[in-house]
């Protein structure tokens, strides 16, 4: 298929690559996934992950998928969906109530 892009100008040429880079990226997209999509295929026709398959581990060394859950120590009284397991960096709900002379134990889940 050949395009004659003599007669166009800079603008519509910018226009034409720019839809073109946008074409580019939604086929490869569709292509990754198509791909994935039959290696799970293939993976759950022999009764095995794709992670089993592979062998995959995470950064430490773990098989993905085995990091524990941590439960919940501290809780917002006010919110009682904003939690903190102790680990990590310290939400700003709770770093607003520390910096305002509030007490760590006070919102220990109990």
């Amino acid at each position: 298929m050949a395009v004659n892009l003599n007669n166009l100008s800079i603008a519509e040429l910018e226009d034409v690559i720019a839809q073109a880079n946008t074409l580019i990226e939604q086929r490869h997209e569709e292509a990754v996934a198509k791909a994935r999509a039959d290696i799970e295929r293939i993976a759950a026709s022999t009764g095995y992950s794709v992670h089993d398959l592979l062998g995959l581990r995470n950064a430490r060394g773990k098989k993905a998928g085995s990091r524990k859950i941590v439960a919940d120590k501290y809780r917002n009284p006010k919110d009682p969906s904003q939690t903190w397991s102790g680990r990590g960096k310290r939400p700003r709900w709770l770093q607003e109530v520390l910096e305002n002379g509030g007490k760590l134990e006070n919102y220990l889940v109990k």
